[in-house]
């Protein structure tokens, strides 16, 4: 019953969240950065095992790396990962989606186009010795959907069978479908023409373009003789996804910070789950040890008790480590490295998925993230309103607020010119609160990393000295069209409070929607690294002139030979409404008389170059 609440929770915020929460959605990934990355840095494809492969054969894509496994598959289309599944048999599945081999869209033109997509390919398998009589039987997993995007109802994920004649035949599909737990599949090998020494096997899914990723998950692939259709038992006990964060509630914070209280910032105990995919109930000892990884330091080991049912998933609970008695020397990087293992109860079972690490970061940010992004997340600003996203945080000792770390999800179209700007908040007016805005770094832009878990660095232009206490930092997306649907990268695996909060117009709300967004706050120390400037437009080829004005207002180009008349500018209030718009003069002026006295934003639009923005004074 537990597992079925659990499912429907899920199945329910998953599938209604387009469109239940009008003001705030989800979107798939444009871009799987880790086969982005793998192509930009000519990572080479790894040598194929030369010599064919026999019965029995089995993957459960538990083993390192984010690509299939060189020994057992021909091709690395699809992305082997821990974070899309959803309660997968074992830690590890082959996730296929609508992104090609360099992790970018297979087609961006056609948004309806129905097309094959992700292909998963086995080596050549010999089963000459094999015949009909020998009852060999294809076992899988597969799951629609899981932490990702429903495949359309006229999508499908298909398998197909290389015969001796050279031709692939189709031998099992299923239409697309909204979540629901990974389900086993049972397929009879009964064509003499699949018994040759090059027998393989080819996953496929067919996808809508440009719509979502039409995620489909893989999972225990087993193929064997002497089976039958009744042998659906897995018999194996083994580690089914990450273990949770030794940090209540964060998964990083700065160290200085948690020795504040580690008491109040460490879990009450660590958690790791697992699944028993078996027939046989089972009393056990889970163990693990703990590290510092530099400097070495061994920080404790023990264990926990587990009684776990016949074909049943649960967690395992084990008593905290004493990280509390770690004490550098300085103020720096640290890394806690937990190893856990799990006893082998199934005799054969395979041995991979028994171990599991997990690592905790102490650096100079917070995060509620686990680094890695499932979905986007963006908001659907109201006609000529901001619209704002913030992030609940608190300091536990003074220090300096310096920056953000942000990773913005790509989309297409690019959002690259989508301008907007870093608030933080020390108050927001909910739940009897009141707006405090301390400090707000204007006129940014997105800035992608090409890697898969870098985030893009904006260091404030005046870091912000702050006392122990909450405090709120996100972005705001100015009114008018300029900024609408900023995707943010979301990592969808995050169970616990989000502490996101949202404004569209005049109120704001606490976020519905699961999962925690990649924004960290960077506090303590000079940021190392800095990608601000890039993020930045370009304003030293634009000036303007007098400003203050009253009447009249020159924008001036440092090109020589610039045309303003071909130039259109927007002036906007603070609050983010375009107030007046058009083409300069031929001097390049533009006309201030009707507007109030105040602060404004000009902004200047030349073709084939980034928007430039500038402030204004009016009086």
């Amino acid at each position: 019953m537990r597992f079925l609440k659990s499912f429907l929770t899920v199945a329910l915020l998953l599938s209604f969240s387009g469109w239940l929460y009008a003001q705030e959605y989800i979107a798939p990934l444009q871009e799987n950065v880790v086969l982005r990355r793998a192509a930009q840095s000519g990572s080479p494809v790894p040598v194929q095992k030369a010599t064919v492969l026999g019965l029995p054969f089995f993957e459960d894509f538990t083993g390192a790396g984010f690509f299939p496994d060189p020994e057992r598959w021909a091709d690395r289309l699809v992305y082997v990962n821990n974070s899309f599944g959803w309660n997968p048999v074992s830690r590890g599945v082959a996730t296929f989606d609508a992104l090609d081999e360099f992790g970018l869209p297979y087609d961006t033109v056609a948004p309806y186009n129905q097309s094959l997509a992700d292909t998963l390919t086995s080596l050549p398998i010999d089963l000459s010795s094999y015949t009909v009589a020998d009852s060999v039987y294809l076992s899988f997993f597969f799951q629609p959907r899981g932490y990702g995007f429903s495949p359309k109802a006229a999508d499908s994920f298909m398998l197909y069978f290389l015969k001796s004649s050279g031709v692939w035949e189709p031998v099992w599909s299923t239409p697309g479908d909204t979540l629901q737990p990974f389900r086993q599949v049972m397929v009879p090998l009964t064509d003499t023409g699949y018994f040759n020494a090059q027998f393989r096997m080819r996953w496929i899914n067919k996808a809508t373009m440009g719509i979502s990723n039409s995620h489909w998950h893989l999972d225990y692939i087993r193929l064997d003789a002497g089976r039958t259709i009744a042998d659906t038992l897995v018999r194996d006990l083994a580690f089914s996804r990450q273990p949770r964060s030794v940090l209540a509630d964060f998964t990083a914070m700065p160290f200085a910070h948690f020795k504040t209280n580690p008491a109040a910032f460490l879990a009450s105990e660590q958690k790791a789950y697992l699944r028993n995919s078996g027939n046989t109930p089972f009393n056990l000892n889970v163990q693990y040890k703990a590290k510092i990884v530099e400097p070495a330091t061994a920080l404790g080991s023990g264990s926990g008790a587990l009684a776990i049912g016949a074909w049943s998933a649960d967690s395992v609970a084990m008593p905290m480590f004493d990280l509390a008695s770690f004490n550098p020397p300085s103020s720096g990087t640290y890394v806690v490295e937990h190893t856990y293992y799990c006893p082998v109860m199934y005799p054969g079972s395979p041995r991979d998925n028994d171990t599991i690490v997990q690592q905790l970061v102490f650096d100079n940010y917070f995060a509620y993230d686990d680094g890695s992004a499932e979905q986007s997340y963006f908001l659907n600003l109201q006609p000529n309103a901001p619209g704002t996203t913030i992030v609940e945080h608190a300091l536990y000792l003074p220090d300096t607020l310096r920056g953000i770390a942000i990773k913005f999800a790509r989309q297409v179209p690019s959002g690259a010119q989508k301008e907007f700007s870093i608030v933080v908040y020390k108050d927001i007016a909910y739940n009897g609160g009141s707006d405090q805005l301390i400090y707000q770094e204007e006129f940014l832009y997105p800035h992608y990393e090409d890697t898969a878990t870098e985030l893009s660095v904006y260091e404030f232009s005046s870091p912000v000295l702050m006392e122990p206490g909450i405090f709120y930092v996100g972005i705001m997306q100015p009114a008018g069209g300029i900024s609408d649907s900023l995707y943010i990268a979301l990592d969808a695996n995050r169970e616990e409070i989000n502490h996101r909060y949202f404004r569209v117009h005049t109120q704001w709300q606490a976020s519905q929607l699961p999962g925690a967004l990649m924004l960290r706050p960077l506090v303590g120390r000079n940021i190392p690294l800095d990608l601000s400037e890039h993020s930045k437009a370009s304003d030293a080829v634009w000036g303007l002139y007098p400003n203050p004005a009253k009447d009249r207002v020159q924008l001036l180009s440092a090109d020589a030979g610039i045309a303003y008349k071909s130039v259109k500018y927007q002036i906007c209030d603070v609050q983010g409404k375009c107030l007046q718009q058009g083409v300069l003069g031929a001097d390049g002026s533009v006309e201030i008389a009707p507007l109030q006295a105040g602060i404004y934003f000009v902004r200047i639009l030349k073709s084939g170059q980034p928007p430039v923005t500038l402030k204004m004074l009016k009086y």
